[in-house]
Parts: structure tokens; sequence; C-alpha cells
């Protein structure tokens, strides 16, 4: 999709936002929803989730001391992976090493990437709420909101219950977050474990997503096939089929094995390189794992997703909100612990401000470096 017509859809998008939300607004009398230029919270009761909310406290509660740890430590991680990734780019070519996450533009615009940031978002928030319940901290409000392109959520507990917490519980409710990040990376592994044994070991072949009309596996070959072997070879990734490939030459017969059975292909040249063999399909760059419950190929490709985008932002996310950047959840720590070991809170805001500062401006330097390479 080329910029234009991303813009384009972006501003229909916003229209139609506008035109529904005014209407459940003023007309349905909708009070969850809040408009503004480019800007749309929905808000929910935390009553609604009380059940589930009461649940995760019993589970992140008792986990808040190790969650503190691991914000600490991912923080120091991130902190000097941040700063080595800027020095990169400042002394050698500018290479962008963060990626910004933009369905549409700078992501695909697909289910399981929507499904990944949800789950990703909804539980880095429902850890804060969690850990406020668990405190005895009540939740104003639970929200997710669309800022022009940028999606995220946050969680509103109320300022004058925690203000009489001790450090310690206030520290626990501000990386209960990042802790249920990584939590959901755990459980989601676990899953992917439990689903596709091979799962990041033993890939079972290579998914076709489009086959390029006009070219040798056209009218053939069909999308949605899993590509198993080549003329006796074991196909377990797109390198292992490029390397299957460059036995032959173009012009040559093969069988290609598929899930769907073996087909004939003539090899064709490859439009960069006629010297070499082309089949001309479109490959998924995600591995193709068998799974031990029956399901067609194109359901399994699209689980797969899922589970791969759902780790990466989960990890993404824990690992942004460690930074040592106030008001992110590593900055209010470091806060914290200023304060309670200086004895005294303006100072030690003082002093995580003029932290926060570089690691700020190193954090918005790369994300112009990913937009403007």
């Amino acid at each position: 999709m080329v910029f234009s017509d991303f813009l384009t859809n972006l501003l229909i998008f916003w229209l139609a936002i506008y035109v529904i939300g005014t209407l459940l607004q003023r007309v349905l009398r909708f009070k969850s929803i809040k408009l503004g230029l480019f800007y749309l919270e929905l808000t929910s009761s935390p009553d609604r989730f009380n059940r589930i909310l009461v649940g995760l406290s019993k589970v992140i509660g008792p986990l808040m001391k190790v969650g503190i740890l691991s914000l600490i430590g991912l923080s120091v991680v991130s902190a000097l992976w941040l700063i080595d990734t800027t020095l990169r780019t400042l002394l050698g070519p500018k290479t962008p090493s963060i990626v910004v996450v933009v369905p549409g533009l700078t992501v695909e615009f697909s289910i399981p990437i929507l499904i990944a940031i949800f789950i990703a978002l909804s539980t880095h928030e429902f850890g804060h709420a969690a850990a406020s319940v668990y405190s005895k901290v009540p939740v104003k409000k639970i929200s997710l909101f669309i800022l022009f392109i940028l999606i995220g959520a946050f969680v509103e507990p109320d300022e004058e219950h925690m203000k009489k917490l001790a450090s310690l519980k206030r520290m626990g409710i501000y990386s209960s977050g990042i802790m249920m990040n990584l939590l959901t990376s755990l459980l989601v592994l676990l899953i992917a474990f439990s689903i596709f044994p091979g799962f990041l070991r033993s890939p079972a072949g290579v998914y076709v997503e489009g086959v390029i009309e006009g070219g040798p596996s056209y009218g053939i070959l069909s999308p949605g096939v899993v590509i198993k072997e080549i003329d006796g070879v074991r196909v377990r990734d797109i390198q292992t089929l490029i390397d299957a490939l460059g036995r032959f030459r173009p012009g040559q017969e093969i069988t290609v094995v598929t899930d769907k059975g073996p087909f004939i292909v003539k090899l064709g040249s490859r439009p960069d390189n006629p010297e070499y063999a082309w089949l001309g399909v479109r490959l998924s760059a995600f591995p193709y794992y068998e799974s031990i419950i029956p399901m067609p190929s194109s359901v399994s490709i699209s689980l797969v997703k899922t589970i791969m985008f759902t780790l990466l932002f989960s990890i993404g996310i824990a690992a942004l909100n460690s930074l040592p950047i106030f008001p992110l959840d590593g900055g209010l720590v470091i806060s914290e612990i200023l304060t309670r070991y200086l004895g005294n809170e303006t100072l030690a805001k003082k002093i995580t401000w003029a932290i926060s500062a570089p690691f700020a401006l190193m954090l918005v330097y790369n994300v112009l470096i990913f937009f403007l390479s």
C-alpha cells in the first residue's frame, strides 16, 4: 500500500469514526465514548471485569516483588540496548532497529496483528488493574484509545488511595503491567508448544500465500498449499526451499510435493537473475508447523502468526515500558526508589526527569530514523 492510499484510507476511517461516534454519543447517549481531534477513547467501568480482576489479583498480587525485580532487570537491559542502538546509528549507517507498529502502514493490516496488539495492550493494563485491586486501590476506569495512528490503553487508579500506599506497593502496581506481559508470553509459548510440538524448532514446510499470475506455478499450485518436498528433497523452511531449487536450472520439470498432493512444475527464470530457477510463488515469511489438532493450513498459519505477533508485542511493550523514562512504568519505579532513599519526593522527581530526558531523546531519534530511512 502506497502512502497516499494509506492516508486516504486513514481519513475515511476517521470520518467514519466521527460519524458513528457522534451518533452513539448524541442519539443513543453512550457515555463510554470520547472523541477528539484524531482521538477515540473507549472506556469501560472496572465493575464489568470485577471477577476477572479479582482472579488475576490472586496471581499478580503474590508476584509483585518478583515483578519489581523483573522491571528493574528489564529496564537495565532495555536502557543498554537503546544506548547501543543509538550509538550505532550515530557512528555508522542509519539502519533502523526499532519498528513502530502501525497496522496498514508499517505492518500489514490483518486479524492476527490486531488480535496480538489487543492481547498485549489489554494484559498489560489488566495487570496494573489487578495489582490495584490486590492493594485495595479503587480503579476508576479502563480505557482503550486510538490517537491518529497509535493504539494504546490505560487504567486509572484512584490517586488518593495510591498516595496512601507504601512505596513498595506502589512500585508493585507500576511493575505489574510488565509482569503480566511476561506471564502472557510464557502462557502463549506453552500453548504454542502444546498445539505445535515442533514450534520454534522444527518447521514442517513452507506456506504458499499466493501464486504469481503467468509464473511457472500459475494454474498448478494454489494459494494455501504447503510445500513439503521438491524432487525428493525435504523442505522445512524458506532456506531449504531455496537450497532445493538451487539444484535445478530454468526449464527443468520438478515434482513439488504439497499437503494437497504432488504437482509437476516446469521451472522458469527468476526475474532478477535469469540464471536461477524460479517457482513463481509468494511464500509466507512465517514457518509452517504441523498441528496436533486437525485444522486447515490457512488456519494453522494464521494461528502461528497470532502467536508470534503476541510474543513480539508483549515483550516489546514490556521492554518499552521498562525504560527509565517518566511517566513510563520504569520511570515511575525509579522515582519511587529515589524517593525512598533520598527522603525527598520533589528532588527524586527532578532527578528522574533528568534521567528520562536523554533516554526519551534517544527513543524519539530511533523512531525518526525508522520513518525517515
